[in-house]
């Protein structure tokens, strides 16, 4: 069966653009259901969990790179400083 193609728009405001996302079936009725649950839009959803989903891509790549810097040996405070930089980073609006 073809995806469904569905319309997502972050909570509408200034700054937001309109996106066409295509959706399995199953997906969409996940995300239609989980909206209804949490009383939001499924935009507003799609929004938050595209949000939550790409600042822990950033932090797990952040990690590694402490990780890779650090290797077996002591850790550098560099890696601390650039650990806290890029958690403050993600922290920004």
């Amino acid at each position: 069966m073809a995806p469904r193609v569905m319309r997502v728009a972050p909570v509408l405001c200034s700054c937001c653009m309109r996106l066409t996302v295509h959706l399995p079936d199953d997906l969409a009725r996940l995300l239609k259901q989980t909206a209804l649950n949490e009383g939001k839009s499924m935009s507003a959803l799609t929004a938050e969990a595209l949000d939550f989903y790409l600042r822990e891509r950033r932090r797990r790549a952040l990690g590694l790179k402490v990780l890779e810097r650090a290797g077996k040996a002591p850790v550098d405070p560099k890696a601390l400083e650039a650990l806290e930089e890029g958690r403050r980073e993600l922290d920004r609006p």
